[in-house]
């Protein structure tokens, strides 16, 4: 990897300065390295072009992109993405939330790989910070590059149907409590907290979880698109308020 060799020869080397190299913004760069983004054969011609490759090793690069593309597209349709479900007890480990904010402000334009910088932009304890990226490096969720921090793996996730443990429960309450703090604490411009009361089938629930899920992936894709500058948090929220009602009007 062009990237990592330029690392091990000189360990102040930059994605930003990899990124300028190739002419790309550093947040695909991020994306592309830790395997979130497929590079267009557009994209590997103009990279082999700045890296000075020849036309056989373009040639093989753009055989190699289109090959893994094929083998995702076998294992998933091409709207949707694979992911990794955590084991449980790594899952209890990183439970917290700021473990899968620090994951994604690896991609955001302008990281740091410095544990007060972190701190400061997660508005969290330093030592917080340092033990989750300690935790993330012994769980293979991080890796260091020379002085730089990139991801391992591709996607990630913790929903498993029909699986609430503790740990679950501990990051959905740390969720939803930072959901009812932006209420007061973010300008509007910069939130979008909505709700919506309905009489449903519950038959349909499986459906409506799936379609969630889809939702929340398809809504990721696109926010991720382009250069990233700060880190989100997408909370759905879908229950019953009433008890449940049969067509004679009793309760259940």
């Amino acid at each position: 990897m062009q990237f990592a060799d330029r690392c091990r020869r000189n360990p102040r080397y930059s994605l930003r300065a990899f990124a300028n190299l190739l002419k790309m913004d550093p947040s695909s760069i991020s994306q592309i390295l830790a395997g979130k983004r497929i590079a267009s054969k557009k994209v590997i011609e103009q990279v082999c072009q700045n890296l000075g490759a020849n036309p056989k090793q373009a040639a093989q690069f753009i055989y190699e992109a289109k090959s893994k593309f094929r083998k995702i597209s076998e294992i998933t349709p091409l709207n949707k993405q694979s992911y990794d479900l955590l084991a449980e007890d790594a899952f209890a480990t990183i439970s917290d939330w700021y473990h899968f904010a620090i994951l994604e402000l690896i991609h955001v334009d302008g990281f740091k790989y410095d544990v007060r910088w972190c701190a400061k932009a997660l508005n969290i304890k330093v030592s917080e910070a340092q033990m989750a990226i300690e935790r993330l490096i012994r769980l293979n969720l991080v890796r260091l590059e020379g002085p730089h921090l990139v991801r391992t793996n591709k996607f990630i996730t913790n929903f498993k149907p029909g699986l609430t443990s503790s740990a679950h429960k501990n990051l959905q309450r740390q969720i939803l409590q930072m959901a009812l703090e932006a209420i007061d604490n973010t300008e509007a411009d910069e939130k979008d907290i909505t709700a919506m009361t309905m009489a449903i089938n519950i038959e349909n629930l499986p459906r409506a979880r799936s379609l969630i899920a889809k939702f929340r992936r398809e809504l990721s894709s696109m926010l991720e698109d382009g250069p990233q500058s700060r880190v989100y948090q997408l909370a759905i929220q879908l229950y019953p308020i009433s008890k449940n009602i049969s067509s004679k009007g009793d309760l259940k």
